[in-house]
């Protein structure tokens, strides 16, 4: 099943509330085409969601000023203010909601612009509801996740400040210029999912990342990126990492998934 389109009578701008259950994760869908938000919002619900679509950026805020969700999915091309301005809005937001970028944009520069700046995650046009609804369910477990553990997990959690420059164990990271510095000052090439491999563990280091969870988040369709292929990936940023003996950077956790070792911290680019 694909997204087409069909009348909706929710008005421009306003938004279509639907029936949400007393346990359903509240969904807003941020998009232009009626038929998009109709389509999913339904499809949302009937699975348990409780999903409500608004048309633009000025009835999002609208929405979000009278009560909280859990998760935006939020369309990048729309007539006036783009989803990226909307998204870049949300990231002031404090404990906000997670955001799932919806576009038919498939360029990897839009991707990674997006993922950069703060989306949980990117899903392309047309998509299927039940792969956004997996792909939501995805996010959500992650959050979720992370606010339980509470440093619980191994060491204790250090989150890192926004930042596009990381500095860890004598190597420094420079996200926006996809610059790998060793402490010898040579610089390392990576593979890009190597590089969104690497940003994953810089920005949120000191927990275990499963490999379903890394797979979702360096990006399912990329080339060879997959449950079954991110052990081979995380073996070869090891080893790049792995300079003349130093310390160990990334640890396999048994049945768990991979944790990134170092304390981060934010340098000038």
């Amino acid at each position: 099943m694909t997204f087409h389109s069909s009348v909706d009578t929710m008005p421009s701008g306003g938004f279509k509330a639907a029936t949400a259950t007393a346990t359903g994760a509240r969904i807003v869908i941020v998009d232009d085409d009626p038929g998009v938000r109709e389509l999913l919002t339904e499809f949302l619900v009937e699975n348990g969601f409780g999903a409500e679509a608004v048309a633009n950026g000025a009835a999002l805020r609208d929405r979000l000023e009278r009560r909280d969700c859990d998760l935006i999915v939020l369309d990048i091309m729309m007539p006036g203010e783009d989803g990226l301005s909307i998204l870049r809005s949300l990231m002031h937001v404090e404990d906000g909601p997670g955001i799932i970028m919806f576009s038919a944009i498939s360029g990897e520069i839009d991707r990674v612009v997006a993922l950069e700046m703060g989306a949980d995650d990117y899903i392309l046009k047309p998509s299927s509801p039940r792969e956004i609804m997996a792909r939501i369910r995805s996010v959500l477990r992650r959050r979720a996740a992370t606010a339980a553990r509470g440093g619980a997990v191994g060491i204790g959690h250090a989150p890192t400040p926004p930042t596009d420059c990381f500095g860890f164990a004598g190597w420094t990271f420079d996200a926006r210029r996809r610059k790998l510095t060793a402490p010898d000052g040579a610089i390392v090439a990576v593979t890009e999912t190597e590089y969104r491999m690497l940003a994953i563990f810089l920005r949120d280091p000191q927990i275990v990342h499963s490999r379903e969870n890394l797979a979702d988040l360096t990006g399912r369709d990329s080339p060879g990126c997959n449950d079954r292929t991110i052990d081979v990936h995380v073996s070869r940023l090891r080893r790049k990492l792995a300079v003349n003996g130093g310390d160990e950077i990334i640890r396999t956790v048994r049945n768990r998934g991979y944790l990134f070792l170092p304390r981060v911290e934010a340098r000038d680019a």
